[in-house]
């Protein structure tokens, strides 16, 4: 009880300082802006392509993007907890008796509700732009449900390396290692069928395919249960390991 109580006063602190920097929040949604109006229509001639089922490259990006905007943001939450680090707020904060628990998923769970109000501004300016989505208003709340998921577990391991690392110079190097080439190694930009054979067999081995196959699934042919219990269950499984790997490296190296 004290833990939930803990994690609920600690994400609002770090709730109030995200709002603090509104320039940094206005970038993070202006970049998969970018990708929605531009690349969509630089583009635009792949809806011509036999593999994306005759919809327009818009309506098959779309997810895509709603996904890629979580998948980026929740991948630097881990610079928030360097800054703790750097300014001693993370030492004063092991000297009380807040639990342990509480100061990542505090973080994890604040980065994901920024996120997901994110998600939805990009998907609401997609539907303004003219992609319908099959599953209608319960489709959203599952979409919301499958890209926290993968945030979280993105956004936990992102601060279980910043506890590990105590740098911003190492952190940043391996945020932007894996978060694009998850992206490229993904359905994200083009249809399955049209991806090489190989790509085609790593993406089943990556998170952000099984993200972005339930979403557009939802938006393009709506509840297709087979693939939504699939990414269900990966993603879930994403979060779990996610979470426990924050957790641990915080135990090892924060104390």
């Amino acid at each position: 009880m004290y833990a939930l109580a803990d994690i609920w006063y600690q994400s609002v602190r770090h709730l109030r300082t995200q709002l603090r920097m509104p320039v940094w929040i206005f970038v993070n949604l202006f970049q998969p802006m970018v990708w929605l109006v531009l690349f969509t229509q630089v583009f635009k001639s792949l809806s011509d392509m036999p593999g994306l089922g005759g919809v327009s490259y818009l309506t098959f990006l779309a997810p895509g993007i709603v996904v890629m905007t979580v998948l980026f943001g929740s991948a630097w939450a881990g610079m928030g907890l360097l800054r703790d680090i750097d300014m001693g707020i993370l030492s004063k904060m092991l000297a009380t008796p807040v639990s342990r628990v509480s100061i990542i998923l505090s973080r994890v769970f604040a980065s994901m509700v920024v996120l997901v109000v994110q998600a939805l501004i990009i998907l609401l300016v997609a539907v303004i732009m003219g992609v319908d989505i099959a599953a209608g208003i319960p489709g959203v709340l599952l979409i919301i449900v499958l890209v926290s998921l993968l945030g979280l577990g993105f956004a936990a391991f992102s601060n279980g390396l910043a506890i590990t690392l105590k740098r911003m110079e190492p952190l940043i190097g391996i945020i932007n290692f894996v978060a694009l080439p998850t992206v490229f190694m993904s359905s994200t930009m083009m249809a399955p069928d049209l991806l090489p054979g190989w790509l085609d067999t790593v993406r089943h081995f990556n998170p952000v395919d099984y993200a972005v196959v339930g979403v557009r699934g939802l938006v393009l042919t709506g509840y297709v249960w087979s693939d939504l219990w699939r990414s269900l269950t990966v993603l879930s499984g994403w979060a779990a390991l996610g979470a426990l790997f924050g957790l641990l490296m915080f135990r090892r190296k924060g104390e």
